[in-house]
């Protein structure tokens, strides 16, 4: 790329302090304080949708938080908010001309910093065109509430309250008066899917909460609870009416209509009390710990689960690809010049290896963990299917922007000198829009060429981590080299095509560009480095993850699956059939097996109670195959003793 006439680039240390003034500016002080102010008090305003699992108000935002994660998250977004600001002034007073054309005709230079604080914040009326500064600031927003868990943590909560078992301690037991407490003891001893067992928890825990602040020891804080009083009054409301239904029935033949009806009522104000539990533990809780230690206390039985260490899983993996790059490109330069070929100096050829390794680790290293990560997120939360593109697709779609996203950054830092003549040159160019000198396209063009032609690549992405998460689905027991290379083969077909692909793509937009056609010599030789990087990715990667769920690193992990392997192999009869059972798939898990699932909160106690269904339908199939007469010559025989003994 050409070099300014006078032989400096646009922005050289000299003119470092002009490109910073604006920075110290009383408009940018004043623009700064307006988005301080701004981001202080829109933190608060929530960013999803009013589900049911939320309460009526969510004003203050803060008791949806852990109760030190709040300042810890505010303090994010406004950090964030904050650098935004900073960046879109960057461009400085330069670009301010190039605002006549849409309507800001004499606005002064240098007041650029504090308009961009009231089109960020709203608080001017910005254009239809700049609408998008509202739509990062919202997206911003609500990144930093998922990112603390709001309010995901709730819905988690409600989940694992919905499947754990209850048994309330005395303490609570004691609220009850007699002979209705002996009842209620009673009734939590029946299967938690009947009518009886449910409203026995839903009383409990409806009297456990009406007795906050009186004065008894009581697990929960009456403070936290106090800005859902309105959903408490709900609550009331909703368990009286149906103590009146279900007292009307007593004594009389229940049909099964009614039953279920009562039974889907009595559920809804079961989820209704866990979020309201759950929006007050959560604040006058310090950790996750902390929750899961108060709802022991109130008497659930909430299963321990650990890390699943994803970094042990994700790191040798990107080593290997950073290693194989490293060494493919090297080599194939070695070929060329041995080849007599056009090809660069050894120098050279190991710069630009380590520049495509670095792309490639990064990428592909960020592609393995979203593609692990949100498989898990998807899982704890109970919309994980095997194979499904609906579950696939957002995991695709968030790993291939990753990847354009580091493709961009690694071309802007082994080309920090275009990056810093393109910047100049797109500010020139806003300048010229308002009458300025015309600016040649060789002075501002690298910046969105390389955005645009870097856009492909975001196939690579998305492929190597739809692909991953898909391939961890089955058998987890399929650990042996032979099912490896299968992976690795599979795996690198898929990121070989997609990389081709992709450079196939490129090299027709850089053609559409500038007007030149280029070789596709490169295309095979691409689409060979994807290969051989995901090979390693397959070879690695799914490998680990089904040694991580049949010898789990962690030992919280370890010890589930211990216990969960003897009760299946006590409740179905042998080891075998017990490790059958827990490392093959089931659809009533989505498709995950037992083994992993155990690792999850709402799964974990769900798992057991599978295992009493798998267990109670092995029995009921025995004991018919033990009743069925056997025919004999036309004629029916008697059953055989053993058959009779099991029957009975």
């Amino acid at each position: 790329m050409p070099a300014p006439a006078d032989g400096s680039r646009r922005f050289g240390v000299n003119d470092m302090p002009t490109f910073l003034e604006h920075y110290w500016s009383i408009f940018f002080f004043f623009g700064f304080v307006v988005v301080l102010a701004f981001a202080w008090q829109r933190f608060n305003e929530p960013s999803f949708p009013n589900q049911e699992a939320l309460p009526r108000t969510v004003e203050p935002l803060r008791y949806l938080f852990l109760k030190p994660a709040y300042q810890k998250a505010r303090f994010a977004y406004v950090t964030g908010l904050l650098l935004l600001y900073a960046l879109l002034v960057a461009p400085g007073p330069k670009i301010v001309p190039a605002l006549g054309e849409f309507g800001f005709k004499g606005f002064p230079p240098e007041g650029w910093a504090l308009l961009v604080a009231l089109f960020l914040t709203g608080v001017g009326v910005a254009p239809s065109s700049l609408k998008w500064l509202n739509i990062i600031e919202e997206h911003l927003r609500r990144l930093v509430h998922a990112w603390f868990l709001v309010p995901y943590g709730v819905e988690r909560t409600i989940g694992v309250l919905e499947d754990a078992r209850y048994e309330p301690p005395q303490s609570q037991l004691n609220l009850v008066q007699s002979p209705l407490r002996e009842k209620l003891q009673e009734d939590l001893r029946l299967p938690p899917g009947t009518l009886r067992h449910r409203w026995a928890r839903a009383t409990i825990l409806m009297t456990s909460l009406k007795q906050m602040g009186a004065g008894a020891v009581h697990p929960l804080q009456k403070a936290a609870f106090d800005p859902f009083q309105e959903d408490l009054k709900g609550l009331l409301i909703t368990y009286r009416s149906l103590k009146q239904d279900i007292q009307a029935q007593a004594g009389e033949q229940i049909t099964a209509d009614t039953e279920e009806n009562l039974t889907m009522s009595v559920d809804n104000l079961l989820k209704r009390i866990y979020a309201y539990i759950s929006w007050g533990i959560r604040y006058q809780a310090d950790s996750e710990r902390d929750v899961d230690q108060t709802l022991e206390e109130l008497g659930f039985r909430i299963p321990k689960t650990g890390g699943r260490r994803l970094f042990d899983i994700v790191i040798p993996a990107v080593l290997l690809v950073a290693l194989i790059a490293t060494l493919f490109w090297i080599t194939m330069d070695s070929v060329s010049r041995a080849m007599g070929w056009s090809a660069p100096s050894r120098s050279e050829s190991i710069v630009l290896a380590l520049s495509s390794a670095t792309a490639a680790s990064f990428m592909y290293g960020w592609a393995i963990f979203i593609a692990l990560k949100r498989r898990s997120v998807q899982i704890e939360r109970k919309i994980w299917h095997d194979g499904s593109p609906r579950c696939l697709i957002p995991i695709a779609i968030r790993a291939g922007l990753v990847t354009w996203l580091v493709i961009i950054a690694t071309t802007m830092f082994w080309g920090l000198s275009e990056t810093w003549q393109s910047l100049g040159g797109l500010a020139q160019l806003a300048k010229s829009f308002a009458g300025g000198a015309p600016v040649s396209a060789a002075e501002w063009n690298f910046l969105p060429r390389m955005i645009a032609t870097a856009l492909p690549w975001l196939l690579a992405g998305a492929v190597v981590s739809a692909v991953l998460a898909n391939s961890l689905s089955g058998e987890v027991r399929r650990t042996e080299k032979s099912h490896q290379v299968l992976d690795a083969i599979f795996l690198g077909g898929a990121l070989g095509l997609a990389a081709g692909s992709a450079q196939l793509f490129q090299l027709s937009l850089m053609d559409a560009f500038d007007g030149n056609t280029r070789s596709l010599g490169d295309v095979p030789i691409v689409a060979l480095a994807g290969f051989a990087c995901g090979a390693v990715i397959g070879f690695k990667v799914p490998r680990a993850c089904r040694n991580n769920l049949v010898t789990p690193l962690d030992p919280i992990m370890a010890r589930a699956l211990r216990d969960l392997l003897a009760q299946a192999e006590s409740a179905l009869g042998s080891k075998v059939a017990a490790e059958n059972w827990a490392f093959t798939p089931h659809t009533d898990l989505g498709g995950i097996t037992p083994a992993e699932a155990v690792q999850y909160k709402t799964y974990a106690t769900g798992v057991r109670r599978l295992l009493e269904s798998e267990a109670s339908r092995r029995r009921e199939e025995g004991r018919r195959e033990g009743l069925a007469p056997v025919v004999i010559d036309g004629g029916l025989a008697e059953r055989p003793a053993n058959a009779r003994a099991f029957a009975q």
